[in-house]
């Protein structure tokens, strides 16, 4: 009977999975990854929302500048057709029932105010201040309305909020407050954070986006 050489016999193969150590070691480098990778993610994530944010206002600010060249006015049109009657606009295409942001803020409570607020969709693209047709300002003559100046609704900032326009200070005669013009949006902290007074030196602040396109003197 033949028996195997040292050289013939075949070594013995390892059986079976990973062991403990080994599992916890992988594990362990995943969370480590995951650790570094969530908020280099999260932040890259975030750059972009404020990058529509800040493409997104001047969207807007251009089509309610193309308003103001037709019409003579921004839109501070009420329902009845009065000029420089509302003080505050929201973006989107319908007005919210509560507060949409994170604190009160002057500017929210008079875009929700049925005198003094309304959508801006409701002057950039439906002529119906208010929502109603009797205020829409002329079709006719050399200063007229020529919209829609956009296509489809306004948009709702990156974090689902509307942007807010503060239309008082295109007309208020206050001697230092409502001086400045802001399309705006509350940014990731959901907190307008920019004073409602918007004096002549008025600045956005905290982390709100916004765009200043027009300044009383």
């Amino acid at each position: 009977m033949h028996q195997l050489t040292p050289c013939e016999r075949t070594p013995a193969t390892r059986q079976g999975g990973f062991t403990l150590v080994e599992v916890i070691v992988v594990l362990s480098v995943v969370l480590l990854l995951t650790g570094i990778a969530v908020p280099m993610l999260s932040g890259y994530m975030e750059d972009g929302r404020r990058a529509k944010a800040e493409s997104e206002v001047k969207v807007i600010a251009a089509a309610m500048m193309s308003l103001n060249k037709d019409v003579g006015t921004f839109p501070t049109r009420n329902g009845s057709g009065t000029n420089s009657t509302l003080y505050s606009l929201f973006t989107g295409p319908t007005m919210p029932t509560s507060n949409p942001f994170a604190a009160g803020h002057q500017w929210a409570t008079w875009a929700m105010n049925a005198a003094r607020g309304d959508l801006l969709d409701n002057h950039l693209n439906l002529n119906t201040p208010q929502g109603q047709s009797a205020g829409a300002y002329p079709m006719t003559g050399s200063a007229r309305w020529r919209g829609p100046y956009f296509a489809g609704s306004t948009p709702l900032d990156p974090w689902g909020r509307p942007y807010v326009i503060n239309v008082i200070s295109s007309f208020s005669t206050h001697a230092t407050n409502y001086k400045r013009l802001w399309v705006l949006s509350a940014g990731s902290n959901g907190r307008i954070d920019t004073p409602a007074a918007a004096t002549a030196t008025t600045e956005l602040s905290g982390d709100d986006i916004g765009l200043m396109i027009a300044q009383r003197q």
